[in-house]
């Protein structure tokens, strides 16, 4: 008997050990496919270098770690290499066609946050000595800032235009407080609404209203016509509210523009010793032009408003996210930071805006928050540094090629995202100013800005015609105190040549014929005691 069962086991067919790491080596190649599937597959933004590190690594981990079991289990239930290979190929295989296309999330919603005169370099995110943007400090691994980021002018109603429509002020042709934003322009709230979402707008300053236009294609606009001063977590609250209340459930945009850091700086209570706790008088929060630079200790406290106005707003904003997160509204959300412009403080002899386009008054916060288009593997948002000059006109096509969406004609902007994926292998970017203005000038001001220079040409300042243009080495002279015009004239030649022809392009574009609205009394004296208008 022995004998017989002996021969019988004979016949049985050897166990043909399969090798568990062929297995996972099956598992990284069905993973690397399913990866490049998954990239291809991402319907909106893409994923950035750091990002791609972590899917490439999650995704042959994952084929690697499900290939190894299966060839495993594959050989004890069939007893043969080849079924057993076979299995770790289908159990891969059947595991990522699952997960891909689960993987890629919906479409995002978009929030497009401006602060009224915020300059960059008094946001600790840009490396302020002064403690102003807590939270955007914390967050700053997962998020993309452009320290070279600027606005087009130095005035609301010159660079907002810019902002929420990319073109140029001598395109939108719009110089006075009375002017209307034209229609024939497509502003990212029109791209936006005609792509399936629900819009939402709050202008907390008083020259964005629906009267001037800007309340075009949004299903909501909350406006405050005259200088109230509305404070950010109002503003935040007001939106908040409207997202409680839609009845759809479709992705949202919301553009949100807050007037805190506008003067005059008038922060909560709790923000307004922050910065100057031994300031035993009232808070410095505004400053009559006619009374020339205050003494030092008066500007200090002016500026100690003026930061704690951003920090107020920064706070706000810590709020505004978390909310966002208890709502389920926040993990996909594409995120805009800019201001319409800078704010000077006597460095050039004048305080506030709306003069020449110098530093402090058109270099700003330029930063995006980007959420990872996949849900696996789970990773936060990219984290980057770029300093590639980015300006107003360029935020409309960055988020329209992050959504898929191709912009009209009338755009002039280029998408910031090449940057921010690492593609980006056009010509060097060239920033375009143009500050044109009629009320309490008039200002015709020109420049270009790259990564270390900038060239500006004064053809009209409060009515001195051509008094001389400047040239500046922002490296060596951050401040810019010293015109090299003469000193370096090749150099300087150059970038006029630059500046000359993109004078002459934008030209060639031709402007609009701008409507205007009157201005309530009101609002005019109101104006005039903010140091907008003379008598």
């Amino acid at each position: 008997m022995v004998d017989h069962l002996e021969e019988d086991l004979e016949d049985f067919p050897p166990v043909e050990k399969a090798n568990p790491l062929i297995g996972g080596g099956i598992g990284i190649v069905i993973g690397a496919a399913a990866a490049l599937w998954q990239i291809m597959a991402i319907p909106y933004g893409g994923l950035a270098p750091d990002q791609m590190k972590v899917f490439w690594a999650a995704f042959l981990g994952l084929g690697f770690l499900v290939g190894i079991p299966a060839v495993i289990a594959g050989n004890r239930l069939f007893r043969s290499r080849g079924i057993a290979y076979g299995t770790s190929l289908l159990a891969t295989g059947i595991l990522f066609a699952i997960l891909v296309p689960m993987n890629t999330r919906g479409e995002p919603n978009v929030l497009l946050l401006v602060t009224d005169a915020t300059r960059a370099d008094h946001l600790s995110l840009y490396g302020y000595q002064v403690e102003t943007t807590p939270y955007l400090d914390s967050q700053r691994d997962e998020l993309v800032v452009f320290t070279n980021g600027v606005s087009q002018g130095t005035h609301t109603i010159v660079s907002t235009p810019c902002i929420l429509a990319s073109v140029y002020p001598s395109q939108h042709g719009i110089v006075s407080y009375s002017n209307v934003l034209s229609s024939r322009f497509t502003l990212l709230s029109e791209y936006l609404s005609d792509a399936g979402y629900q819009t939402y707008g709050y202008a907390t300053n008083p020259h964005l209203g629906p009267r001037q236009g800007y309340s075009q294609g949004f299903d909501k606009f909350e406006h405050d016509p005259n200088w109230a001063h509305t404070p950010a977590g109002r503003v935040n609250g007001k939106f908040l509210n409207w997202i409680d209340g839609r009845e759809e459930d479709r992705p949202l945009f919301g553009f949100l523009f807050y007037i805190d850091p506008h003067n005059p700086y008038e922060p909560p209570p709790a923000y307004q010793k922050l910065f100057d706790p031994e300031w035993d008088q009232a808070p410095v929060s505004d400053w009559k032009h006619e009374l020339g630079k205050p003494e030092q200790r008066v500007l200090q406290n002016l500026l100690a408003q003026y930061d704690g106005a951003i920090a107020y707003w920064d706070s706000e904003l810590r709020k505004l996210v978390s909310a966002l997160e208890t709502r389920g509204e926040w993990e996909n959300t594409l995120v805009i930071y800019t201001s319409d412009h800078g704010e000077e403080f006597w460095e050039h002899g004048f305080w506030g805006h709306n003069k020449i386009i110098y530093e402090g008054s058109v270099h700003v916060p330029m930063v995006l928050s980007i959420p990872s288009p996949v849900r696996f593997p789970p990773m936060g948002r990219t984290g980057q540094e770029i300093d590639d000059v980015v300006s107003s006109v360029d935020i409309v096509p960055t988020v329209l090629e992050y959504l898929g969406l191709e912009p009209d004609e009338t755009a002039r902007g280029r998408s910031a995202l090449p940057l921010v994926y690492g593609n980006n292998d056009g010509p060097e970017r060239i920033a375009y100013h143009e500050e044109l203005l009629q009320r309490y000038g008039p200002y015709d001001i020109r420049g270009i800005r790259t990564k270390d220079r900038k060239y500006i040409r004064v053809i009209n300042f409060e009515g001195q015609i051509d008094p001389g243009d400047l040239y500046f080495d922002l490296t060596e002279d951050p401040g810019e105190t010293k015109n090299l015009l003469y000193e370096r004239a090749a150099e300087a030649a150059i970038h006029k040549k630059i500046l000359d022809l993109k004078m002459a392009e934008i030209a060639g574009i031709g402007s609009v014929e701008v409507d205007t609205v009157e201005i309530d009394p009101a609002a005019l004296e109101r104006l005039k005691a903010l140091g907008y208008l003379g008598d």
